[in-house]
């Protein structure tokens, strides 16, 4: 294997049974090619996208290219207040109000938003819907160990009952960060000063569903520079999968981000890429060779 680095690509054209590959240091001719680029994420690793005029060039469709695995970043300007927050929580995403994808895990709050893998896990769900101008939001659980809000309800009711004589941010602190038990009373305008024990039904309830479906407006993800892999890409419809050649443009192949599949966080970004490459190598191995035999035959 021959390796050739610091060449940058500035033409790609088919030429009979040839692809010619221009570059800023010559020219090169080959039977099969593989687009293995990556799309945007990481970008100081050399991704960006500039492989994508070359495939379009071929006839090949770009599906809506986004973020995933990515911080989002939240309309409400308390998450300032917030950051540095971890927690085990549930996320779910919604999007034009119907849940779509939810995760549970160590939410992390920054100063702009939400993060965590359980975020990371849904955020591409969200990158698709922000793209096509839908309306997205997010509802972290606080207390996913409790099945329904009721039950919550009557836990906190519980516990405002037992420490009556202390205020009701005393009786939270143990179970949330201070820091968000500051935020949740003022944002239902409940006073931190307030005895536990005469906090009302009405207002345990309210407290109740705020931890339990504390809302996020989502306005954006983070940028390519913070997201650990891209959604969208390459159209798979125009793909073998068996061995991913074009079916477009016959010895033209894909591998990896550049494709429009991604998946989740725990290694499945990484196993497509491997695999893919090893698929795609060996078909075009193939292609090549069978190309050649096919000359010395005539």
């Amino acid at each position: 294997v021959k390796e050739i680095f610091s060449c940058e690509i500035k033409a790609i054209k088919r030429q009979g049974d040839f692809f010619l590959i221009r570059t800023g240091t010559g020219d090169f001719r080959a039977k099969s090619i593989i687009f293995a680029t990556g799309l945007f994420a990481s970008p100081k690793s050399g991704s960006d996208g500039s492989a994508l005029p070359y495939i379009e060039n071929f006839g090949h469709h770009i599906i809506d290219i986004v973020p995933a695995l990515v911080p989002l970043q939240c309309r409400q300007s308390f998450f300032k207040m917030l950051a540095g927050i971890r927690a085990e929580a549930e996320v779910k995403l919604f999007v034009e109000n119907a849940q779509i994808a939810s995760d549970f895990g160590e939410v992390q709050m920054t100063a702009e938003g939400i993060s965590g893998i359980p975020v990371f896990q849904v955020s591409r769900f969200a990158a698709k819907a922000l793209v096509n101008g839908k309306k997205v939001c997010a509802e972290v659980d606080f207390f996913p160990e409790y099945d329904s809000l009721n039950e919550l309800e009557e836990y906190l009711t519980g516990r405002m009952n037992r420490m009556r004589d202390r205020t009701i941010r005393e009786a939270l602190e143990g179970l949330l960060a201070d820091k968000l038990i500051d935020t949740a009373l003022k944002e239902i305008g409940l006073s931190s000063k307030k005895q536990a024990g005469d906090c009302t039904k009405q207002e345990v309830k309210v407290l109740a569903k705020y931890l339990k479906q504390f809302t996020c407006e989502i306005m954006s993800t983070r940028k390519f520079e913070q997201s650990q892999a891209t959604a969208g890409g390459v159209s798979t419809q125009e793909i073998c999968a068996n061995t991913m050649e074009s079916k477009l443009c016959p010895g033209l192949f894909f591998a990896g981000e550049v494709i429009d599949i991604d998946g989740m966080c725990g290694g499945y970004n990484l196993q497509w890429a491997w695999t893919s490459g090893y698929v795609a190598g060996t078909s075009a191995a193939k292609k090549a060779r069978q190309s050649e035999s096919g000359k010395g035959q005539k």
